[in-house]
């Protein structure tokens, strides 16, 4: 069992655990209060029978309407019984209405009764509250046992029991399943995160051992011929060198995604000319281009571009989809590169005539390490510079998108939000080079 089972279980158990004892608490308040509000009518009417001055006396024959009995007419489940200290009954509510015999079979489970508080006791199906006053009648020590039928509020009550407890169960079967949905979605992005991770570490330990393999062997080669002079092992130096420079660029790339992983790594936003910027990094591009007998075309609009960003980053953007246009563009190829306002964002487009890319392709070219058939270019690439343009394009809250057919060419097409007072930024931009102007 790996790692996230393992914390998959353990937290449904405890997602499960907690709502199931909200339940239970919220269950329990229910059936409190509920118990509470039902018995407080039904005590209350026990407390005024004990409170009543027309305490029975053993000479007074209960009449109908008069002292006890009203009550007992009034609420036909309230009862009372007079017993001697050896706990015989003398007189009740019922001797008059059902007779001697019925009545004391009805009360003899009552006789024994102590407490001057209200409690519960169950005869066969039945439930009742019962309260003891001590009585001197006529002289003699008596106690006077007040009962109130309270079975329909317990058999409501027993009601309202099994229905939360069928509701729990319910709950806690519902709990469980939505304790793992809950435990499986905050899992989720951590998984991916350390997937993302282990497959990063695999990936750039293949990448890194390749350029050291190389100058390993090379200087190794070197160290058995020490004899051996400098212009004779130039192509070994050679090759070092641009193993050397391409561990440099890989690391430098790797510093930069771990640090955005960590989101250690701050943009610094402020606002500048977009236009002026392009116009800056396609020049060595250009001049690389007319070298290489490639078309290099570059088309801006007129009026100044500001976005607010990051120039270091954007300039990096620049850089990557600058270097993989080149890159798999062979010799008497094309690159455009144009620069617009669209709507409220300044759009971006890099056009290359080169290999292109297949439709299984374009999913992944943002993924890292991902490399198309090296076959296609003669200059070798990290795979992550494309990630990391993701990256800086996501930070100014813009969109990259690509279109690529094989053997015709690929357009990557960036969209970077557009600055909200942007006139003004002009009109302070050109108010300053007025005022260079009146100086000079």
């Amino acid at each position: 069992m790996d790692l996230f089972r393992k914390t998959l279980i353990k937290l449904t158990i405890l997602n499960a655990a907690l709502l199931i004892l909200l339940l239970s608490l919220l269950g329990g308040t229910i059936y409190f209060y509920e118990k509470n509000v039902t018995f407080r009518n039904s005590d209350q009417a026990l407390m005024k029978s004990v409170d009543s001055p027309d305490v029975p006396r053993m000479n007074q024959r209960p009449m109908p309407g008069g002292g006890m009995v009203e009550q007992r007419l009034r609420n036909p489940r309230l009862y009372w019984v007079i017993v001697n200290a050896k706990n015989e009954q003398k007189k009740s509510s019922l001797d008059f209405a059902e007779g001697t015999q019925v009545s004391k079979q009805f009360f003899k489970p009552f006789l024994t009764a102590t407490s001057e508080n209200s409690v519960e006791q169950r005869v066969d199906d039945n439930y009742y509250h019962l309260l003891v006053r001590k009585a001197d009648i006529d002289g003699q020590a008596f106690k006077v046992i007040f009962i109130n039928d309270v079975t329909a509020e317990k058999n409501l009550l027993n009601t309202l029991q099994m229905i939360i407890l069928l509701g729990l169960a319910i709950g806690a079967f519902v709990s469980i399943i939505a304790g793992y949905f809950l435990a499986w979605r905050a899992l989720q992005p951590i998984e991916k995160a350390w997937n993302r991770q282990n497959r990063f570490v695999a990936d750039a330990s293949h990448e890194l051992r390749t350029p050291l393999s190389i100058i390993q062997l090379k200087i190794e080669g070197l160290l058995r011929q020490p004899r051996q002079k400098v212009q004779e092992s130039g192509e070994d130096i050679a090759v070092m060198l641009d193993e050397t420079r391409r561990l440099s660029k890989l690391v430098g790339n790797l510093l930069t995604l771990a640090r955005s992983d960590a989101n250690r790594l701050e943009v610094t936003l402020a606002p500048f000319d977009l236009k002026v910027m392009i116009k800056k990094v396609t020049e060595p591009f250009s001049e690389m281009a007319e070298f290489e007998e490639k078309a290099f075309s570059l088309e801006v609009s007129e009026n100044p571009i500001y976005i607010n960003g990051d120039e270091q980053r954007v300039h990096q953007l620049l850089v990557i989809l600058l270097d993989n246009a080149m890159k798999f563009t062979s010799k008497n190829g094309a690159i455009q590169v144009a620069c617009s306002r669209e709507n409220k964002f300044a759009k971006l487009t890099i056009s290359d005539s080169g290999c292109g890319l297949s439709e299984k392709e374009l999913p992944h070219i943002f993924d890292r390490f991902y490399q198309v058939d090296q076959s296609r270019t003669e200059r070798k690439g990290t795979g992550l510079g494309l990630s990391i343009a993701d990256w800086i394009v996501s930070k100014h809250r813009g969109k990259i998108e690509v279109e690529s057919e094989l053997g015709k060419g690929t357009t990557f097409t960036v969209r970077l939000p557009l600055m909200k007072n942007e006139p003004e930024i002009e009109r302070n931009a050109q108010g300053e080079d007025a005022e260079h102007d009146e100086k000079a």
